[in-house]
């Protein structure tokens, strides 16, 4: 609870501007990719820490800047961070390892940098909020597309454990997350709906409560199955937790694994819906 107290207000603060937003992102990235490089590296792989965090940061780098300009940065990054992790590889001695090296510098690069960019496109959304009970608050559009994913997805999560706890009886994943249940799925999506829809008048969303259902739903779907993903990758290797960052939570890459899904796919709906 403390640490949840004491990352609130930083969350806020960080997502309010963008650029404060882009070096949120980059900060976690690196501190993500450092995780999960780490649980690579426990299972016996060897992936390249600095080419990775690179290749994060370009990725970010270029989310927060493909408004200014009309070339196709994503693209960019991708042939950019394919040659230059091959050249890396090329350059040293000691090639025993070099494919999957570069294969999971490249796919953790992406699945952390990539996934977590989300959060940048949807901070530059800009269709005009329509008043809201925190109208009073001057909320930029962007940032309460960022907190209303984040509200859904997290609070998916919360639903999800209380529910799970208190009735769960049928095991949704036995070996990669023996704790998941059915009846916490259930109440977690019961939950990410409920909160998207109490999101609309509360933030005054542009969208209708049938759709913010749809995305509540869209939450309460992609959410578990982020955080089944970084199961896999952990039960992989042998790995409870990420890492110890942050107390009582295990480290940043649990605390992120749902909304590295549920930001992607939240944003492209919102496209979606307002057009």
């Amino acid at each position: 609870m403390a640490s949840v107290v004491v990352l609130l207000p930083l969350i806020i603060a960080g997502v309010w501007w963008p650029p404060t937003t882009a070096l949120l992102a980059g900060l976690v990235i690196a501190l993500a990719i450092g995780e999960l490089f780490a649980i690579f590296r426990h299972g016996g792989y060897a992936p390249r820490l600095i080419e990775g965090i690179a290749i994060g940061w370009l990725i970010c780098a270029a989310t927060f800047f493909q408004p200014l300009t009309t070339i196709d940065l994503a693209l960019v990054v991708v042939f950019g961070s394919i040659i230059g992790a091959f050249i890396a590889e090329i350059v040293r001695r000691d090639r025993q390892t070099s494919l999957l090296s570069w294969a999971l510098t490249f796919a953790g690069a992406y699945y952390v940098g990539g996934l977590l960019s989300s959060y940048l496109l949807l901070r530059q959304l800009e269709s005009p909020l329509q008043g809201g009970w925190l109208a009073f608050a001057h909320i930029p559009p962007g940032a309460a597309w960022v907190f209303f994913t984040l509200a859904i997805t997290w609070l998916q999560d919360t639903g999800a454990f209380f529910v799970g706890r208190a009735f769960g009886r049928t095991k949704m994943a036995p070996v990669l997350s023996p704790k998941k249940s059915w009846e916490g799925f259930f109440g977690g999506m019961a939950a990410a709906i409920a909160t998207a829809l109490f999101c609309v008048p509360l933030l005054g969303l542009p969208i209708t409560l049938v759709e913010a259902a749809i995305l509540g739903v869209a939450a309460g779907i992609f959410g578990p199955l982020g955080d089944l993903a970084e199961s896999l990758i952990k039960r992989q290797v042998g790995v409870k937790d990420s890492g110890f960052i942050i107390p009582g939570h295990g480290g940043i890459l649990d605390r992120i694994d749902s909304i590295l899904f549920t930001g992607p796919v939240i944003y492209y709906l919102v496209v979606l819906f307002s057009h």
